[in-house]
């Protein structure tokens, strides 16, 4: 099968086109052959060449759109994070942009580039400020829409400059109609911003918490998390895939639910697999400990129902 092209040679021309465009500058005719190449062969440079004739050709959308698919291919040098960055920044995309610049490897470029979102941030003020304040308003009342809207109201508040975003994710973290889920997603968007503050936190028990931003950690590096995984991978996985599958879902939404307490609740760990597996508990626990975990899970099963009741719904509208 060769895919887009009808021989190996076919493609050496192809390439050797493209190059010749890209480097003439006809950002159209590059465009178009590193699109057939990259359909072809998904590689990173491939996917560089061709973002970056969609950013000259000024298709700044689509540009983004191709450099998501491969965010990591530009942390390889200064002018790939540039252009990864400029990309970011002609699609207001400020808050990716942070996080990119957060990245561990993008240490040597972080100063200049955080420098570069600012300066974009406080321009779109001037030139985007009506559409920034509708976003913003959608944002603060994500609690209003059904999860699938509150998912894109998110999407679209990561336009926001981060002092817009991080109003409204402060106001949301104690909004107590906010879903779990969405509250643990908000989590992860401080814990990748690498922000520092504390924040307030209404939480599954309807108490508010204070929550240091530096000391979140991402849910899979949660203990329980980790003992989970471990038994459904000695105990299901060779056994039983498809229910590991079914059981390794279920327990992730949980584990986004509880956060950022997962260990201050799950204390037993392999006996709450089990619950969840429908399996006889064979770990140490008492029956307090049993009621606890299943009255936990009620309650966590509670918000999957209406989660996923909202999704089918959305599925199964009548045109």
């Amino acid at each position: 099968m060769m895919g887009e092209f009808t021989s190996p040679a076919a493609r050496e021309q192809a390439i050797v086109k493209a190059h010749q465009a890209f480097s003439a500058g006809e950002w159209s005719t590059a465009t178009t052959l590193f699109e057939k190449l990259y359909t072809d062969q998904q590689t990173a440079e491939f996917n560089r060449y061709l973002v970056a004739s969609l950013y000259h050709d000024e298709k700044y959308l689509m540009a983004e759109q191709y450099a998501a698919e491969q965010d990591a291919v530009y942390l390889e040098s200064t002018d790939t994070f540039q252009l990864r960055l400029d990309v970011a920044l002609k699609n207001q995309q400020f808050i990716f942009a942070r996080e990119f610049c957060a990245l561990p490897a993008a240490q040597e470029w972080r100063s200049d580039g955080l420098a570069q979102i600012e300066a974009a941030e406080v321009a779109s003020r001037q030139t985007l400020g009506e559409t920034q304040r509708v976003l913003a308003r959608q944002f603060y009342h994500l609690g209003d829409g059904d999860f699938t809207e509150q998912q894109q109201r998110l999407l679209r508040a990561r336009q926001l400059p981060l002092q817009e975003f991080m109003q409204g994710v402060q106001y949301l973290l104690v909004d107590p109609f906010l879903h779990p889920l969405m509250r643990a997603t908000l989590l992860e968007e401080l814990l990748r911003l690498r922000v520092s503050q504390t924040v307030q936190l209404h939480w599954l028990d309807d108490q508010t918490y204070s929550v240091d931003t530096r000391q979140l950690k991402p849910v899979g590096a949660s203990r329980a998390a980790q003992m989970m995984q471990q038994y459904l991978h000695e105990n299901l996985e060779q056994q039983n895939p498809m229910l590991m599958a079914n059981i390794s879902q279920t327990i992730t939404l949980q584990l986004m639910m509880l956060y950022p307490f997962i260990d201050k609740i799950i204390k037993n760990p392999v006996a709450w697999v089990q619950i969840v597996a429908q399996q006889s508990v064979t770990d140490q626990a008492d029956d307090a400990e049993l009621e606890e975990i299943k009255m936990w899970q009620d309650r966590l099963n509670r918000f999957m129902t209406a989660l996923f009741g909202s999704i089918d719904d959305k599925n199964h509208e009548k045109p």
